[in-house]
C-alpha cells in the first residue's frame, strides 16, 4: 500500500529515531531491574531465580501495576500524537493534505491504523511477553485486556489522525505559558524550562509518573535500611530518571544558545546555572523528600543529586552529543554510585562527583560537538 509506506517511513520510523533514546533508557530500566537487581543478601543465591521470576509475573498479574502501565502506555500514545500533528504542520508534509485525502474515509483509517500499531511496537513486545508467561503459568485475564487496550489506542488514534488530515487547517499557538510570559525577562538558563512547558508537557508528565512509581518503591522496599542510605538511593534513581532532560538541556544549549560561547559569560557562571533548571525541575521530587525525611538529611541529599545531575551533565561532552554513549555511561554511573552510596558517606561522593564535572565542563567547553 503505496499510503502506508509514506506514513511509515514519515511518521513511524521518524518518531523512533527522534525518541530512540529515551525508549533505550525505558528499555535498560525495566530489563536491568527485572533482571539485574540485587536482593542486598535478603534472598539466597538459589532463591534468587525464583524472586526474580515473581517479579516478572507481578508485571503481568497484579492490578495495580497493569493500571500504572495502562496509564504510561496511554501518556506514550498521546505523545505520538503530539508528534504526528506537529510533523503534520511542517510544510514538508503538507502534501498529505492533498495526496491522502484522494483515499477513501477506510483506506485512510487502515493505513494510520498500521502505522500506529508500528508506534505501538513496545506495547506488542510487552504484550508478547505478558503472553508467553500467562501461557505458561494460566493466567490469561490480563494478557487478554492488554490487547484490548493496545487495539483501542491504535482505533483511538487512527480515527484522531484521519481527522486531523482531513479537518480545515488551523493557525498553531504557543502555550499559556509562553503568551504569559512573553512580557517578562527571562534568565538564559530557564529557557529550556519554557521548552519543556512549551513542547514537552508529556514527557515531563511521563517522567514525574515514572520518578513517583520509582520514590515510592524504594522507599516501602527499603524501609528497614538507614535513612542516611536510603534518600541518597532514592535521588540517585531520580537523578538517573531525568538523566534525558539533562541531556536535552545540553543538547538545547548546543544548538539553540551556541552564542553563549561569545558572550561575556564565564564557564563558572554556564556552569553552576544549571542548578536552578535542575531544582526547577525536580521541584515535586525535593517536596516528596522533605516530607518523608528529616530536614537536614533531604538538603544533603538534594545537594547529593545536584552534585549527580552535574556529573551526568558534563558527560554529555564526553560522548559528542550521542545520546547511546550517553545512555551506556549513564547506566554505568548509577551502578558504580549505587554501591559507593553502601560504602561512602554521600558528602564524600558530592564532592567527587562536583570536582569531576567541574573538570570536564571547564576542559571541554570550547571543544567542538557537531
Amino acid at each position: 500500500m503505496p499510503l502506508l509506506n509514506i506514513l511509515l517511513k514519515g511518521f513511524a520510523w521518524r518518531f523512533y529515531k527522534e525518541n530512540s533514546g529515551l525508549l533505550l533508557f525505558f528499555f535498560v530500566s525495566i530489563i536491568s531491574y527485572c533482571f539485574f537487581i540485587k536482593t542486598a543478601g535478603v534472598y539466597r543465591q538459589e532463591e534468587s531465580v525464583f524472586y526474580h521470576l515473581m517479579l516478572m509475573m507481578t508485571f503481568i498479574t497484579s492490578p495495580l501495576v497493569m493500571l500504572m502501565v495502562f496509564t504510561l502506555w496511554l501518556l506514550y500514545t498521546i505523545k505520538s500524537w503530539q508528534f504526528v500533528a506537529r510533523l503534520l504542520r511542517q510544510d514538508e508534509n503538507r502534501f498529505l493534505f492533498y495526496s491522502t485525502t484522494s483515499y477513501s474515509w477506510s483506506t485512510q483509517f487502515k493505513a494510520w491504523l498500521l502505522m500506529q500499531l508500528a508506534i505501538s511496537l513496545p506495547l506488542i513486545g510487552y504484550w508478547i511477553f505478558a503472553s508467553i508467561l500467562g501461557i505458561i503459568y494460566h493466567s490469561w485475564s490480563i494478557p487478554f485486556l492488554t490487547l484490548l487496550y493496545i487495539f483501542l489506542l491504535a482505533l483511538i488514534s487512527a480515527w484522531l489522525y484521519v481527522f486531523l488530515v482531513n479537518r480545515a487547517e488551523r493557525s498553531s499557538r504557543s502555550s499559556i505559558l509562553i503568551r504569559l510570559s512573553k512580557k517578562h525577562k527571562k534568565h538564559f538558563s530557564t529557557l529550556f524550562i519554557y521548552r519543556i512547558f512549551d513542547q514537552e508537557k508529556l514527557l515531563y508528565l511521563l517522567i514525574k509518573a515514572l520518578s513517583l512509581l520509582t520514590m515510592t518503591a524504594l522507599f516501602r522496599l527499603f524501609q528497614d535500611a538507614a535513612e542516611q542510605q536510603i534518600a541518597p538511593v532514592i535521588i540517585l534513581g531520580v537523578t538517573t530518571i531525568h538523566s534525558f532532560f539533562i541531556f536535552q538541556e545540553q543538547y538545547f544549549q548546543e544548538s539553540r544558545l551556541h552564542l553563549l560561547r561569545n558572550l561575556p559569560i564565564s564557564r563558572e557562571k554556564l556552569f553552576f546555572s544549571f542548578a536552578l533548571v535542575y531544582f526547577l525541575i525536580t521541584l515535586p521530587e525535593t517536596l516528596w523528600l522533605f516530607s518523608k525525611f528529616p530536614v537536614s538529611l533531604s538538603l544533603t541529599s538534594c545537594i547529593f543529586g545536584l552534585c549527580i545531575a552535574f556529573l551526568f551533565r558534563s558527560i554529555v561532552l564526553l560522548t559528542g552529543m550521542n545520546v547511546f554513549k550517553y545512555l551506556l555511561l549513564i547506566f554505568g554511573l548509577f551502578v558504580l554510585l549505587f554501591y559507593l552510596i553502601l560504602l561512602l558517606r554521600p558528602e564524600f561522593i558530592s564532592f567527587t562527583c562536583l570536582t569531576i564535572s567541574f573538570s570536564i565542563y571547564y576542559f571541554r567547553f570550547y571543544k567542538p560537538f557537531f
